[in-house]
């Protein structure tokens, strides 16, 4: 290629590459705020233990969060296998980190497993961020 097309070639691609950043999408809003997260420090029963069906469970979390916005929610989720509702709890906080506790009680049903998500909801924002997680095995009774 002669050296005397290289100026033109580099200008269209400045301005090709302009014209592709001018077109970018908006930057979503409904991200929760970053750092902002919700994470189990303890539950009891602790999930290495074996659940039955038909047992009745007192289930106790403990959450330390992390909150970058005015306030939020952190939720206790708990669900079978088949992904069917078994207890559902929140407590409401506010902006900065601290500790929570919520509690649930359900009876186990014929499952292989129930699961337990504490998800931190942000005000104003239709996702929830720094979800965490704990499984327990169930057997049959």
């Amino acid at each position: 290629m002669p050296s005397r097309f290289l100026p033109s070639l580099f200008a269209s691609m400045a301005v090709a590459g302009l014209l592709t950043a001018c077109q970018l999408p908006e930057p979503r809003t409904d991200l929760p705020p970053f750092g902002s997260l919700a994470q189990i420090t303890s539950i009891s029963p602790d999930a290495t233990q074996v659940l039955h069906s038909g047992e009745k469970v007192k289930l106790r979390v403990d959450v330390s969060y992390v909150l970058n916005a005015e306030s939020g929610t952190i939720k206790l989720i708990v669900l079978a296998a088949d992904n069917s509702d078994l207890a559902q709890g929140a407590t409401v906080i506010t902006r900065g980190s601290g500790k929570s506790t919520l509690e649930a009680e359900f009876t186990v049903p014929g499952t292989t497993t129930v699961r337990v998500f504490t998800p931190l909801v942000v005000q104003g924002q239709d996702s929830a961020s720094g979800v965490d997680g704990r499984a327990f095995v169930v057997l049959p009774n």
